[in-house]
This record gives C-alpha cells, sequence and structure tokens, in this order.
C-alpha cells in the first residue's frame, strides 16, 4: 500500500474568542487517514478556566466536530483523541479511514462546536489554501 500525499484542505484559523478563551484549528488535511484536523482551545490569560466547570468534566464533550454525510446530515468524528494542559485542551480527530468507505460530503463545510463557549464555527472546505 502506498500512502498519498497530504492534500491541505484549508489551512489553520483562529474560529473565535470568548472571555480570554481561543478556538482555533492547525489546518483541515486529506491524507492518509480521510479528511483529519486539529482542533485546540486555549486560555489566552491562563486563569486556569480550562481546569474547571464544563471543560473539566469527562461526562461532557467539550468540543463536538462533525463533518457533513454525503445524505446532509452531520457525521462524527470516526477517531477522536484528547490531550489537555492547564492552558490549552486539544482534540485530533479523522472522519475516515485509508482504503474505507468516503463517508463525507468534501464540498461541505466542517464544523465545529465548543459547547462552554457555546460557540459554533464552520470550516469552509471548497477554498483552495493556495
Amino acid at each position: 500500500m502506498q500512502v498519498p500525499t497530504p492534500r491541505l484542505l484549508a489551512p489553520p484559523a483562529l474560529l473565535g474568542r470568548v472571555a480570554g478563551i481561543a478556538l482555533l484549528h492547525w489546518g483541515v488535511v486529506d491524507g492518509p487517514n480521510g479528511l483529519s484536523l486539529v482542533v485546540e482551545v486555549i486560555d489566552e490569560e491562563q486563569t486556569g478556566a480550562l481546569q474547571e466547570g464544563a471543560w473539566k468534566d469527562p461526562g461532557v464533550d467539550a468540543v463536538v466536530i462533525t463533518a457533513t454525510g454525503r445524505d446532509g446530515e452531520p457525521v462524527p468524528a470516526k477517531d477522536v483523541m484528547r490531550a489537555t494542559g492547564r492552558g490549552f485542551q486539544r482534540w485530533t480527530a479523522s472522519f475516515q479511514r485509508h482504503g474505507g468507505p468516503v463517508r463525507t460530503d468534501p464540498a461541505a463545510p466542517l464544523t465545529v462546536t465548543a459547547r462552554p463557549l457555546d460557540l459554533t464555527r464552520t470550516i469552509d472546505l471548497t477554498q483552495s489554501p493556495g
């Protein structure tokens, strides 16, 4: 199996700021695991806000990342990994595996929701980054 060269579909961007918390993504890549991206929440003032409340509750998905399926319905990420530190929380998500069926519509945007911030943003994949 030869791994295809990854393509950048959307460059890194700041998605929004609320009360000293920044929501950003590191770029959307079409690579060997299908669509993948990293979403990060940063406590810009290092107040410890990400260490309490809904950010800390293990039963709450603080950030939800979805794509749009070919039928128009939301598609959750197939794989999600989370890492945390005092001033950041980071999610890595992918939507399909190499060689598997394509579950997403490549022309539809990805949606990122940060529930504790009541903030939802879309990432447009139809614009060329270059």
